[in-house]
């Protein structure tokens, strides 16, 4: 799977990609959430098809600087609506509620505090 993860905890970040990489994954690191933007765009640029997403998840913290999770969100749900998401937050519902009802299809929730095999366990079921 290619999976973007937007983390601004550069500890927590590591520990995803060194687990999503041990299990055969392609990883995408932003630090922030206009860095999650610019990386979205960038591979979206590569494609040629807007039906398929860039990337097959999208693991994204909701609380970082610049954008928060869920202007995010809502800007690449607006431009790939079948992108999947994944907030990993302790605050799930304050995210959801910032999302349009139309784009909230493509948005899952992993409830902080979680474990490195459930985070795994939840991006690898389609």
């Amino acid at each position: 799977m290619n999976i973007l993860v937007a983390e601004d905890n550069m500890f927590t970040a590591q520990q995803y990609n060194k687990i999503l990489e041990k299990n055969g994954h392609n990883v995408t690191l932003a630090r922030d959430g206009e860095e999650c933007i610019q990386k979205f765009q960038q591979k979206l640029s590569e494609f040629d098809s807007i039906e398929n997403p860039p990337f097959d998840a999208i693991l994204l913290d909701n609380n970082m600087p610049k954008k928060n999770g869920a202007e995010v969100a809502k800007e690449i749900l607006e431009k790939t609506p079948q992108q999947r998401i994944i907030f990993a937050s302790a605050y799930d519902i304050d995210a959801l509620l910032k999302v349009p009802e139309n784009l909230k299809q493509s948005l899952e929730v992993l409830q902080k505090p979680f474990s490195l095999t459930s985070m795994l366990d939840k991006l690898e079921k389609n």
